[in-house]
């Protein structure tokens, strides 16, 4: 069985748009590849996996059989091992990658494999990597988002095949979009909270708690979206596609993402005081942009700044909203002044938590301080690292077009109200998941090349 397929047809605004310079081979992968072993693991896991789509596959999508009957498959559990031990273990956000083709294959599968392994290890009875714990609460979330990302993708196959001969039906391409940006904001919160267990200065206690909390509701928003999507198109209840939405939420509660881990995490967001009340810029001008907590697909790297996470978060808000430029590109522009209204929305918030942090959980006024608060944490994680995608020429991560759609989004769902005249973005995201989802481009925030 072969592992590679043709070199990737790019996405708009990569380096191989026609009358651009082709791609590098190390970005074949990629737009912001891992390292090589670690692709080469991915794309052989997705091979053992085999086709997601043939009736004879034990590993198919969907696939109801008992779990305790599949084969694991072969240097899976060297994964979850550090080298020192003869694994492949280097940090969180490679992991992930390296089991996303499992990811996204199934849920339960994904919980089973990728998840619990690292459960077990946590008690004692494996090589576990360091933070096993914090990493199984983190790749939970992965998991979520990366099997929700493949029915985005079908969804994305039926609208964009049916639109071309029924005009009624490219209704739904913003909502797809904005699906999209959804599901790119919640992979960026889960990739910063999984680089940041490495960060010196330690991890922010309310980014960890955040992905807990916001990560589940924002994907139930899309997979409500998508159900409304698929059924308008034609796509009953006996389709693969809504089959597929059916599984994922038959598997939310074995797979651990469930209300009560939700108030948990509800209760760390609003109690863990690890905001800084000033964010002083984190980078001189004229260096590599933004923190290197935020350049997904990069290693750390020696010499990073004494700053931990907490002060990372609290600088991206405001140094995007101090980006504000007049003369510059529509979409840029509106990137700032929506980060501008979120930023004031921050500094509004921090009294309230100082003085909730010994508060009822369960009081409605905490519950909402809560969401507010991880809602804005998605927002830093989504503006460090759009802003640090900038430094990698032809990423689509570092356009402002799906960051702005996200921020609306998180605006909206704030209550705050959104500046006047901002440019709509959704066309242009819903051409970016089009165009990939044609060339069997995934929709993760690393836009990599899928086997199958």
């Amino acid at each position: 069985m072969t592992l590679t397929r043709p070199a990737p047809v790019a996405a708009p605004g990569s380096p191989s748009v026609p009358g651009r310079p082709p791609r590098a081979a190390s970005r074949a992968y990629a737009e912001l590849p891992p390292t090589p072993d670690a692709a080469a693991r991915a794309l052989r896991l997705d091979a053992l996996l085999g086709d997601p789509d043939a009736a004879d596959n034990p590993y198919r999508r969907a696939h109801h059989g008992a779990l305790g009957d599949l084969p694991v498959p072969e240097g899976l559990r060297e994964e979850f091992v550090p080298p020192a031990a003869g694994g492949h273990f280097t940090g969180g956000e490679e992991l992930a990658r390296a089991l996303r083709p499992l990811f996204r294959r199934d849920l339960a599968l994904g919980q089973a494999w990728g998840v619990r392994p690292l459960l077990v290890a946590d008690d004692g009875s494996g090589c576990a990597p360091p933070r096993a714990g914090e990493l199984a609460a983190l790749l939970a979330p992965a998991a979520l988002t990366a099997v929700t990302g493949g029915v985005l993708r079908e969804a994305v196959r039926v609208v964009d095949a049916r639109g071309r001969h029924e005009p009624a039906v490219r209704q739904w391409h913003g909502t797809l979009a904005e699906c999209f940006a959804d599901l790119l904001a919640c992979e960026s919160l889960v990739a910063v909270a999984l680089r940041s267990l490495d960060v010196p200065g330690g991890t922010a206690p309310a980014l960890t708690a955040a992905v807990g909390y916001a990560v589940p509701q924002l994907v139930a928003d899309v997979r409500s979206a998508l159900d409304l999507v698929l059924h308008e198109s034609g796509c009953g209840p006996a389709s693969p596609q809504a089959r597929a939405l059916a599984r994922i939420a038959e598997d939310l509660t074995p797979a651990g993402l469930d209300w009560v881990a939700v108030t948990v995490d509800q209760a760390r967001l609003v109690r863990a005081q690890d905001t800084p009340e000033d964010a002083p810029p984190l980078r001189a001008a004229g260096s590599t942009p933004g923190h290197p907590l935020f350049r997904l697909g990069r290693p750390l790297g020696e010499g990073l700044p004494a700053s931990g996470c907490a002060q990372a978060l609290a600088a991206a808000l405001p140094e995007a909203a101090a980006g504000i430029h007049v003369a510059g590109p529509p979409a840029q522009v509106a990137l700032a002044r929506t980060a501008r209204r979120l930023n004031t929305e921050l500094r509004t918030l921090r009294i309230p938590l100082l003085r909730a942090a010994h508060a009822d959980p369960a009081d409605p006024a905490v519950r909402a301080l809560a969401d507010r608060r991880a809602l804005l944490l998605l927002a830093a994680a989504v503006l460090g690292v759009r802003e640090a995608a900038t430094a990698v020429p032809g990423a689509y991560l570092g356009a402002p077009d799906w960051a702005l759609l996200a921020l609306t989004r998180v605006t909206q769902r704030l209550g705050v109200p959104l500046p006047p005249g901002l440019t709509d973005p959704r066309d242009d995201v819903w051409a970016v998941v089009a165009h990939r989802v044609r060339h069997h481009v995934d929709v993760d925030v690393y836009a990599t090349r899928m086997l199958w």
